[in-house]
This record gives C-alpha cells, sequence and structure tokens, in this order.
C-alpha cells in the first residue's frame, strides 16, 4: 500500500505523516479547485478524503488501525492545521491588507 511505502521510505512516523499529508493535500485541492487555501472547498475535499482514509482503516485489520481511538488521533492530525488555515487565513490576508493601504 501507498502509506506504508511512504512511512517506510521516509522513516517518518505514522502521525507526522499526517500532519503532513493533510497540509499536502489542502494545498493540491485549493490548487485542482483554483482557490486560495482558506476557502472552505479544499477544506471540505480534505475532509472528505481524510474521512475514506479513516473508513478504510477500520474496515481493514491488517492496518493496525481499525479501532475508535487510532481513527480519532489521525482525524486531528490531519485535519487540526487545515482547519486553523481556514479559520485564521481570511483574517490574516485581510488584516495584512488593511495594513498596506
Amino acid at each position: 500500500m501507498a502509506k506504508a511505502w511512504v512511512g517506510e521510505t521516509t522513516g517518518l512516523p505514522d502521525s507526522t505523516l499526517h500532519v503532513l499529508g493533510g497540509m499536502f493535500l489542502l494545498l493540491a485541492a485549493a490548487a485542482v479547485l483554483r482557490r486560495v487555501i482558506w476557502s472552505w472547498r479544499p477544506w471540505l475535499a480534505l475532509l472528505l478524503l481524510e474521512i475514506a482514509n479513516e473508513v478504510h482503516d477500520m474496515l481493514n485489520p491488517a492496518s493496525g488501525e481499525n479501532w475508535i481511538g487510532a481513527s480519532l488521533h489521525d482525524f486531528w492530525l490531519t485535519m487540526l492545521c487545515p482547519t486553523l488555515i481556514v479559520l485564521l487565513g481570511g483574517w490574516l490576508y485581510r488584516n495584512a491588507k488593511a495594513r498596506e493601504r
């Protein structure tokens, strides 16, 4: 599986991969959807991908992550930084633009 290969190749722990993967997928979704990174649409795409990933993990006992605690841990690690970007990004951008004037 691709997730296992990335973990073995990079040597990074699963938690780190979730944080980095969430940020990468948010950036990719923003690029594909042609939206700013703090738009809700790329965030929603990431949310749907993460839900699908965790459902897959829950249904696949070989993953070793087929229990709710592991899924919730992975979910919040993946979604925390993108959620903060969506909640604060527009406000920070508007404040920066206002200071330029």
